[in-house]
């Protein structure tokens, strides 16, 4: 509704008190089909001015349409204030104050135009008004609506949550929607109409039959969107007694079956009451039972409280042990971390060294592209190993064969002269040689030792040779088939081409300048303290005896004739051991042989 109480419809636009919606397309009439002038509703104009109708205002029949004059019905007119009255014909033949009456009323004429267009501007506006105030109204409604609804909703849930806390006592009923309040039909008041112009006249006549037209037009169209408004009221009522009628059809039910689930709750009420008394005579009963045993229960308890201070003291230890691992893991990682970037370091001084031998190994071998090859090394190190070998085997053999002949004359002086010497222990001086010839033995030991190393050496020298012509040489790891391009990753680099000429050095200033000489002044010489010569040589100590005369070599012992035995006083016993097969340093005596002779 507006603010006078006229409702809206769905379009937006105003009834009256029959539902009948007030269009701008004409101006607002009476009942009888006259128009309203614009300030019966509220709009604004400006104050009229004297107009021609103001002279036969009083002079129409009350009610009359169409403005019919007193001077029709009989009855005398008026004194008119407008204008001055007619005067009599005079000999002119153009009558000036009746061509003035006319101009001034086509101006009043064009007046009233600009306002009834007025009128219509702000009728306009004010449908636009009333427009935005239906949106706003409608809004407002449904914003209402929503809220109601929520609202409901959230009663009908507060209510069964009030059932289930509180079985015994009935929720409120919802509460009933606001009814809304009839609708009022608008007094609509009676306007004055606008009085037509004199029936004589036959432009006023023209405009009256217009007006006359207009407005049965007008009426004809105002019937028939009445009878539409008033089909589309009926059908709107309907739907909505169809709507209201279902919905408290669906209230009824939903209140029948609230009834309903209400006696189900009872009834599941008074069960669970009976229920629930059972099994509060049954918890006391075993309450009393509980309180027969509350000792022993006392000891589990105890019994689980310390077992559960004893896993929680473990779990602590637990915890400790745990985090002390897990910052040795951190620490390990930290130290395989750096090992990484080490060996990562480690790997590019590698690879910066193959390089660099790579380029030292390119620079030997355009060296030694003169010299003899490898083959003949290898040739030269093979007939070298063999001469070594060779003069090994022959080194074993002679002195395989000068120990036997040396072993076997030394017997045989031993069994010569065994009746002319003194009783003397002969083990024992067997042991004493056997003592000397092992110096000798492991001297040429080391030396054949020494000479298998060199040959190691030599094989190991050769097998790394071959392996190293195998990856510098053509088609080797170093020297592949196929070599990227110049400029291309891994591949040679780039010529740098001529290197650039060296800068001009701007030219030197010349050194000459002007020396004045200086007389000679002679000077004195200074005496030189004489260099002491050097403290004498300290006198060593004893010269020890020459390492070398310690051991000698096979070839050249002799016996020392100084340690020859005395010729012994009586006749030995000798005793020969049987000839065994002799090992390294000859059959090893017994011990009590050197105290048995």
């Amino acid at each position: 509704r507006d603010e006078r109480g006229i409702p809206f419809t769905p379009s937006g636009r105003p009834r009256d008190g029959q539902g009948v919606p007030l269009t701008p397309s004409g101006r607002p009439r009476d009942g009888q089909g006259v128009p309203f002038t614009a300030s019966e509703h509220g709009l604004p104009i400006r104050p009229p001015q004297q107009s021609i109708y103001e002279d036969e205002r009083e002079g129409m029949a009350p009610g009359h349409p169409f403005g019919r004059s007193f001077a029709e019905e009989g009855r005398p007119l008026p004194e008119t204030t407008g204008y001055p009255p007619r005067a009599t014909a005079t000999p002119f033949p153009v009558d000036l104050d009746r061509a003035d009456a006319e101009r001034q009323q086509v101006e009043r004429m064009a007046e009233v135009e600009n306002r009834l267009q007025e009128a219509a501007e702000h009728a306009q506006e004010a449908e636009d008004a009333r427009e935005r105030d239906f949106r706003r109204n409608e809004e407002d409604r449904e914003r209402i609506f929503m809220e109601g609804e929520e609202r409901r909703e959230q009663e009908a849930r507060e209510r069964q949550e009030a059932v289930w806390r509180d079985a015994e006592g009935l929720g409120a009923p919802p509460p009933r929607p606001p009814t809304r309040p009839p609708t009022m039909a608008g007094d609509v008041g009676d306007g004055a109409s606008i009085h037509s112009v004199r029936a004589s006249e036959e432009a006023a006549s023209l405009l009256a039959s217009s007006i006359k037209d207009t407005v049965a037009a007008e009426r004809e169209e105002m019937a028939r969107e009445r009878e539409a408004m008033a089909e589309e009221r009926a059908r709107l009522e309907a739907e909505r007694d169809a709507a209201r009628n279902a919905l408290m059809a669906e209230k009824e039910a939903r209140v029948r079956a609230l009834e309903e689930e209400l006696a189900t709750l009872r009834g599941e009420l008074d069960n669970e009451k009976q229920l629930r008394s059972t099994e509060d005579a049954e918890a006391r009963e075993r309450e009393r039972q509980a309180l027969a045993d509350t000792g022993e229960m006392r000891a589990q308890l105890g019994d689980i409280t310390n077992l559960i201070q004893d896993q929680r003291e473990a779990c602590e230890q637990k915890k400790v042990l745990m985090e002390e691992r897990w910052n040795e893991k951190q620490d390990r990682r930290q130290d395989k971390e750096f090992k990484w970037i080490e060996l990562r370091d480690m790997v590019q001084k590698i690879h910066d060294d193959m390089e660099g031998d790579r380029a030292r190994a390119e620079d030997v071998r355009l060296a030694n592209e003169s010299k003899p090859g490898i083959e003949k090394v290898i040739e030269e190190l093979t007939r070298q190993n063999a001469e070594q070998r060779e003069l090994l085997n022959a080194l074993s053999e002679s002195w395989r064969a000068d120990c036997t002949k040396q072993h076997q004359e030394t017997i045989d002086a031993v069994r010569s002269t065994a009746r002319e010497q003194v009783d003397f222990n002969v083990q024992g001086y067997l042991d004493e040689f056997s003592k000397a010839l092992a110096s000798e033995v492991r001297m040429l030991l080391g030396e054949v030792g020494k000479l298998r190393e060199e040959r190691r050496a030599l094989q190991h020298e050769l097998g790394y040779l071959l392996c190293m012509k195998a990856k510098y040489g053509p088609g080797g790891e170093f020297e592949p088939d196929w070599k990227p391009p110049p400029g291309a990753p891994g591949g040679p680099p780039v010529d740098p081409g001529p290197p650039p000429p060296p800068p001009e050095l701007p030219q030197a200033k010349p050194g000459w300048r002007t020396v004045n000489q200086r007389p000679a002044v002679p000077r004195k010489q200074k005496k030189k303290d004489a260099v002491p010569p050097p403290p004498p040589a300290a006198a060593g100590g004893m010269p020890g005896p020459d390492p070398r005369r310690q051991v000698q070599s096979w070839a050249t012992w002799q016996p020392d004739p100084n340690l020859a035995p005395t010729p012994p006083s009586h006749e030995p016993t000798l005793l020969v051991p049987e000839s065994t097969s002799p090992g390294l340093f000859g059959p090893r005596s017994p011990r009590e042989s050197r105290y048995g002779g």
